[in-house]
């Protein structure tokens, strides 16, 4: 069983997992609830920027749940950038965004991060 806990805390535990993680949020009804960043990782985009990135993620979660009958529920997914990875993970009641140097293990970092015993 799983403790629930503040989203932001959430969002350090999930930033604490490895070095190469450089921001992380928590997305509940298309809105940005809370985020941490690595402090010492200089941000790509700025504010007003980072804002559409969110509700773009949002989106694209939307847009994939068309598909869940047919496919099954879509657990995660990545965009890979030429200079970071934007990575989306669905939970029951929104979702976890994430974005991660270009040379980060996604695959390792999204089990650490599914290992968790949070509620995320």
């Amino acid at each position: 069983m799983s403790k629930q806990i503040n989203p932001l805390v959430a969002c350090n535990e999930v930033l604490a997992i490895d070095d190469s993680i450089r921001f992380v949020g928590r997305i509940k009804d298309r809105k940005l609830i809370a985020f941490a960043r690595h402090q010492g990782k200089k941000p790509l985009l700025d504010a007003e920027l980072g804002n559409l990135a969110h509700y773009y993620a949002s989106v694209k979660a939307n847009m994939e749940e068309m598909f869940d009958g047919p496919l099954g529920k879509t657990n995660w997914m990545i965009t890979a950038k030429e200079y970071v990875k934007l990575v989306t993970l669905f939970l029951d009641d929104g979702l976890l965004i994430f974005s991660l140097d270009v040379e980060a293990n996604h695959d390792e970092i999204i089990k650490k991060i599914q290992s968790l015993n949070i509620q995320l």
